[in-house]
């Protein structure tokens, strides 16, 4: 009996718990059902909110009597959001085991378990059937599916969007199991390519459509072409996307073909499809993928490894919709084609009460995260509640979002509720539009269990009494001296307006002592040697927190001797930003290659080979040497 495991196979998600705030955990197995002699995979996904690091150790999977596995092979995860305005970065790790049965049974397999980032992580135990009938033997060599937890590597593989053994065949090649050759394969639109930039191997990459508004979708595609046969793609990375809100549309279908370019018959595929929305106007940059090509046609890198080949850098030109007819209440980035749906209920209450409005907006687009609630006298309306269901069929990003609120009423009568609305720009139209829902009327009665208000007292009259008639003879009463009268009134008249001036200039003087004390203790040379102080003492025991002190370290370093905010620069450009501004070249070269490390040493963990304590070295020895480096006239 053949057995593959393919992008196609059932993947079914057995658990996902949260073994702590700060962890999530998703257990995995290919199938539920195998033959005898025949093999598994189980995987567990651990995510941590990144703030205490990410050391992994202790990793287990108990297995019953009758089944074996190899060590668990393991791949970093590292995943960026961006909600309502603000980012946030978790990491993880995915660990998968292959498992063969050798005996016919019910099993329990697992549950699996490591320790991750200080917490104990563990997923549920796996029901597994082993039947007759299998290859009976050695277990096979699998092919791995597609791993849908696997933000930064939907290909499986680590980082390879093809199964080892599928090596990414020409569509041409016999197959010795056909009684004929296939019929030659048509290939999609979107891989024809005029000219081709390298006639070995290269990637291609295109954004669709240009021009676009701030908030419409633009979907960013990455296509690979190799001439030299069949190859396997080795460590392709995420496309650049700095800009942009993205979607994740979960693992890419990779499928071949054979396109002629240049006279060259080129083995091709799409192997990145990533919908995007641009986060502001401007020209933006996205693409920059790098991958691997690895076969027999295909010449080592000079360093060793597979060739390496870069996509070109696309440029979004981004602008903000028109002026011209813009409605009131308007948010930029609200792009699409919405509707809203609401029910109200009950329709009949008393005062003090609340009611219920359960809003649904749906429609293309990402979907907005506010509406704009009706102002109306008596009527006090709290935040709501938000769910969302959000999908991509066909590549185009659309779902809904609901919408709970509670609203409370406080006076009697028949309240018109009015409507929810949301404007919004139509980039089918190139025109504004407006999703309305009528909420319609509320009878509110009044509440006879209110307390009812207490009557308040009327305010003493002071002359009261003063001109009451005397009924008897007697002195003349004292009259209470003006406060005019009295030696101190004029005294302090006088010096009020001093003091007024005195107490401004105390309290100047102190702002200004305050703001000199924070500017000394916040300079940059101070943050500077504190950062590099936390890189050496945190090496031995804190790799994270040593690697996060040596960045900042490089970072206030440039920005103390070219005054340049480095942080903003994308690492790529980094290198030639430093030698722009005047610094040498081989200065630059080695603060890139440091930051290169830095980022190595966080995914990859003690497995790169790199070591915390000489990386905190190098650095205080790139900043102590950078201060005596002499500018070129270009600064």
């Amino acid at each position: 009996m053949r057995f593959a495991v393919t992008a196609t196979a059932a993947l079914a998600v057995l658990a996902a718990s949260s073994v702590a705030h700060a962890l999530e955990v998703k257990t995995a197995v290919s199938t539920q059902r195998v033959g005898l002699g025949e093999s598994f995979l189980v995987q567990l996904v651990i995510m941590s909110d990144g703030q205490n690091g990410n050391a992994l150790a202790d990793v287990r999977l108990p297995l019953p009597p009758g089944m074996t596995t190899s060590p668990p092979s393991r791949s970093p995860q590292s995943q960026v959001s961006i909600i309502n305005g603000q980012m946030s970065q978790r990491v993880g790790v995915t660990l998968t085991w292959t498992v063969t049965a050798s005996k016919v049974g019910s099993f329990k397999v697992g549950p699996p378990s490591a320790s991750f980032a200080g917490e104990r992580a563990q997923g549920n135990p796996i029901p597994i059937e082993v039947v007759a009938g299998g290859s009976g033997g050695a277990p096979q060599r699998m092919r791995r599916g597609f791993d849908p937890f696997n933000f930064f590597d939907p290909f499986g593989q680590g980082n390879s969007p093809f199964p080892p053994g599928f090596n990414f065949k020409s569509p041409f090649d016999d197959d010795p199991s056909e009684q004929q050759q296939p019929e030659e394969p048509s290939y999609p639109d979107e891989l024809r390519v005029d000219k081709a930039p390298d006639p070995i191997a290269f990637l291609r990459a295109t954004v669709n459509p240009n021009p676009v508004v701030v908030g419409q979708q633009v979907t960013l595609r990455v296509y690979a072409y190799g001439g030299r046969g069949q190859f396997s793609a080795e460590n392709p990375n995420e496309p650049s996307h700095a800009d942009f809100l993205t979607f994740d549309t979960g693992p890419d279908q990779v499928k071949a073909y054979l396109v002629p370019v240049s006279g060259i018959r080129f083995i091709a595929a799409k192997l990145r499809e990533l919908p995007m929305f641009p986060l502001h106007a401007g020209t933006l940059r996205a693409g920059n993928m790098k991958m691997g090509f690895a076969g027999r046609g295909y010449p080592p890198a000079p360093g060793g490894g597979a060739l390496v080949r870069e996509s070109n850098w696309v440029n979004v030109v981004v602008t903000e919709p028109p002026l011209d007819g813009r409605p009131a209440g308007y948010k930029i980035g609200d792009v699409g084609e919405y509707r809203i749906e609401a029910t109200v209920e009950p329709r009949q209450i008393l005062a003090g009460e609340s009611i219920s409005v359960v809003a649904k907006l749906s429609g293309i687009g990402m979907v907005p995260f506010k509406l704009q609630t009706p102002d109306s006298h008596g009527v006090e309306w709290l935040e709501p509640a938000l769910t969302e269901k959000m999908e991509a069929p066909g590549g185009i990003v659309q779902g809904s979002r609901t919408f709970s609120y509670v609203v409370r009423m406080t006076e009697p009568g028949k309240i018109d509720l009015g409507e929810l609305s949301l404007p919004y720009y139509d980039p089918k139209r190139h025109a504004y539009a407006v999703a309305r829902a009528k909420l319609g009327e509320i009878e509110v009665k009044a509440n006879p269990n209110a307390a009812k208000a207490t009557i308040e007292p009327k305010p003493s009259d002071r002359l009261a009494g003063v001109l009451q008639a005397r009924d008897t003879l007697g002195p003349m009463p004292a009259v209470q001296k003006p406060l005019s009268d009295r030696s101190g009134f004029w005294a302090a008249l006088l010096l009020g307006p001093l003091g007024v001036v005195f107490a401004g200039g105390a309290l100047s003087f102190a702002s200004r002592t305050r703001a000199k004390l924070r500017e000394r203790s916040a300079s940059v040379g101070a943050q500077l040697e504190t950062a590099l102080r936390e890189a050496r003492e945190l090496a031995a025991r804190d790799t994270a927190g040593s690697v996060a002190a040596v960045e900042r370290a490089l970072f206030l370093a440039i920005e103390l001797k070219l005054n340049l905010k480095a942080r903003a620069i994308l690492k790529s450009e980094l290198k030639t930003t430093l030698v722009e501004r005047g610094l040498p070249s081989a200065r630059a070269e080695a603060l890139a290659r440091i930051l290169e490390d830095c980022d190595t040493l966080r995914f990859v963990g003690a497995a790169s080979g790199i070591d915390p304590g000489e990386l905190s070295q190098r650095a205080a020895k790139n900043v102590a040497e950078m201060r005596n480096d002499k500018l070129s006239p270009t600064s």
